[in-house]
């Protein structure tokens, strides 16, 4: 035990809490465990609990005691410890895509049917999250599978204050398999775009749009009227 620490009184807290959960997880090695047994041997969190009240001391010292027992207690079998797998965006840069339009509002507002087209623009690599897609969107208004010569740039929906890419989240395999692969042709910009090509990413990332899948369709139908009418 580092005298150095002896001051600090979340040191021996650590140490319990780290003993405890690896005992649990069958994972405790010696040296932890030797070290979480000398903070309970010394009683000085039992100590400090008691200069604010005896009674919360007394209960102190019954919970430390029953982890002392729990350590020094055979460890049940060693459990997996799962590894969070962050998201990988499986698209290239420059991949277009495309899925049909069947719901309830497409129908209300004459789309049911019809086609959206979309182009991998950049990729956002979101920390202890993962890699995810900046898109651009435009609808076809046909209802003739789309090919990759139908994706026109001058046809792009801006999402808000001509920005023509949106980061898009909560993409599953349900959604997927909904999806056309196009081909891939390279990325070109519109000389009012200001969502996709500026140098400082960070002030691309307030531009875009959080947008979940489910949400989408409803929301780019709109965005479409609201730049094209009924076009």
């Amino acid at each position: 035990m580092d005298n150095a620490y002896n001051d600090d009184p979340d040191i021996p807290v650590f140490w319990f809490v780290c003993a405890d959960i690896l005992w649990k997880k069958g994972r405790l090695d010696e040296d932890i465990k030797q070290t979480a047994l000398e903070y309970l041997e010394s009683e000085t969190d039992i100590a400090r609990w008691a200069e604010e009240s005896p009674s919360l001391g007394r209960k102190r010292k019954v919970v430390l005691e029953k982890l002392k027992l729990k350590l020094q207690s055979p460890q049940p079998e060693a459990k997996p410890i799962r590894v969070k797998k962050l998201y990988k965006c499986p698209w290239n840069i420059g991949d277009v895509y495309a899925f049909q339009i069947l719901d309830e509002y497409a129908e209300e507002k004459g789309f049911h049917g019809t086609y959206v087209i979309f182009q991998v623009a950049a990729m956002w690599e979101i920390p202890d999250s993962g890699v995810y897609p900046i898109v651009r969107f435009m609808l076809t208004k046909s209802h003739e599978i789309p090919t990759l010569n139908d994706f026109s740039v001058c046809r792009l929906i801006p999402a808000f204050d001509n920005v023509y890419a949106t980061q898009l989240i909560g993409i599953n395999y349900v959604n997927t398999k909904k999806f056309i692969f196009l081909g891939n042709c390279e990325v070109k910009s519109k000389d009012d775009d200001y969502g996709i090509h500026l140098d400082n990413k960070m002030d691309m990332i307030k531009k875009v749009s959080m947008c979940n899948f489910k949400f989408m369709i409803p929301q780019l139908i709109k965005d479409y009227i609201w730049e094209y009418g009924n076009r």
